[in-house]
């Protein structure tokens, strides 16, 4: 057994009556095991599994089994702190090794709005946490187990740990089968344009910006297969990975965008509005690139993005950092204005009293706020749900890291349901953003392998 040095530490522990959970906090670097093999093993626990993965790899954590939540109809930050304060004050924390590095945490977001949910999105709650059984830390290469302290024998734990990960590590991955596209098309694409004019008519003084979704419906000949998109999923790099599973729904996110992180007493966060395709063409590319830094509107748009964010964050900080000029920020499809922000919190901060004040940023909503997104809220097609909407993880104290759930899709049984969205100013022509929007679902079809082949031209000439 590979674990004689934690069961030295487990023969120590003296079980506390008053809390509810046992966390076992273990390194698991003598093990070789991957994503794939983990989602493998575990396949039993669909419906209740996750993995968040940094785009710098701050994080690479996946959960399974949510043995626990915090949860809330409406977005109340300090009902939210005290839910997770008493939960986390539920768990017996034992360290089974000297020098570990990793920290227990709770996985989940909020819904974009309060908006009346539809069937697609049933299975998930405005804003909800999650605990899970096993948490592993595939950066640090370390696992945390929970379990209820009434069920938990100290004397077989760490064999049937040792058991679970020898079996993990055993697994041979094969090839997976690829979901087969029966038919792809967008949803009330007319519609979308005709909203987009509208929305440029409405925009005035007061009113500068809105960001409108559209939605890109993909059916296939049977169920999506999930372990072909961990694979899929396990090969991308440059941007967060989000795949979350709740029930018999399944939220997918490459998301290039950060919401905000907090380590020690340092907000981080970003300004990212403004984008452009990259072109496979070196000449062609430089041209593009060039003209984001120097166009108007996309500046424009970006201007107020950062303002926004920077009012946002302002009552929370004690000093803030930044620069004036927009740099590039290169995806694999698109190239987008980028600005990194900053701050030092002060004593009032806390990650939910952040997330409720920065979350919509202008980027996914629009300028003012509120007005975007009440506008939003009566006029779009469809709901939104984690589109957009903050997805990451939180501890026992205020270290989090959060992104925004755009590059998205929602699959359920033999669908997926693609979102993408651009932002709304004076001056923006409905057909160059529908071919924005376009251009931002790329990175699910990509996933996916589904591409606007012969079969998309056929289809989407009905709407739906």
């Amino acid at each position: 057994m590979k674990l004689e040095s934690s069961k030295t530490f487990i023969e120590q522990i003296t079980l506390d009556s008053d809390r509810q959970y046992l966390t076992l906090h273990l390194p698991i670097n003598e093990y070789q095991i991957d994503e794939e093999q983990i989602f493998t093993y575990f396949k039993e626990s669909k419906g209740s599994r996750y993995w968040f993965r940094s785009k710098d790899n701050t994080y690479n954590t996946i959960g399974i089994n949510y043995i626990d939540s915090i949860w809330r109809d409406r977005f109340n930050p300090i009902a939210l702190q005290e839910s997770k304060q008493k939960l986390f004050s539920n768990i017996q924390m034992e360290p089974l090794a000297d020098y570990l590095k990793s920290k227990l945490n709770l996985f989940g977001g909020t819904l974009f709005d309060d908006k009346d949910t539809t069937d697609e999105w049933n299975e998930f709650r405005m804003v909800e946490f999650h605990l899970p059984e096993w948490q592993f830390d595939l950066k640090n290469q370390e696992l945390f187990l929970t379990r209820l302290k009434s069920t938990a024998n100290l004397n077989e734990l760490i064999e049937e740990i040792d058991e679970v990960l020898s079996s993990i590590e055993a697994i041979e991955l094969v090839d997976k089968d690829k979901p087969v596209v029966k038919s792809m098309r967008d949803i009330f694409p007319k519609e979308w344009k005709e909203l987009v004019d509208e929305a440029i008519e409405k925009l005035d003084g007061d009113f500068k910006k809105v960001v409108l979704a559209r939605q890109k419906l993909i059916r296939f000949e049977s169920k999506a297969k999930r372990l072909y998109l961990i694979r899929r999923l396990k090969d991308e790099a440059d941007t967060y990975t989000i795949y979350y599973e709740k029930g018999k729904s399944t939220f997918v996110s490459k998301t290039p965008e950060k919401l905000f992180s907090i380590y020690g007493e340092e907000l981080s966060t970003n300004a990212i509005a403004g984008s452009i395709e990259r072109l496979v063409d070196p000449d062609e590319n430089d041209e593009h690139k060039d003209f984001l830094l120097q166009d108007e509107k996309n500046l424009f748009e970006h201007k107020v993005v950062r303002e926004s964010i920077i009012n946002d964050i302002a009552p929370f900080s004690d000093g803030l950092n930044y620069t004036k000029k927009p740099q590039l920020l290169e995806n694999k499809y698109i190239y987008h204005l980028y600005t990194p922000i900053q701050a030092m919190l002060n004593s009032e901060a806390d990650e939910f009293k952040i997330l409720k004040q920065i979350h919509p940023t202008p980027a996914v909503g629009g300028l003012p706020k509120e007005k975007a997104r009440e506008y939003i809220k009566e006029n779009e097609y469809g709901t939104r749900g984690l589109y957009a909407a903050p997805l990451g993880l939180i501890h026992q104290d205020k270290e989090c890291e959060f992104a925004v759930g755009l590059r998205s899709m929602l699959i359920s049984a033999s669908s997926a349901t693609l979102f993408a969205g651009c932002g709304i100013v004076k001056g923006s022509d409905a057909e160059a953003e529908f071919q924005e929007t376009e251009i931002k679902f790329t990175p699910m079809l990509n996933v996916l392998e589904a591409t606007t082949n012969d079969l998309y031209k056929r289809t989407n000439s009905a709407n739906v």
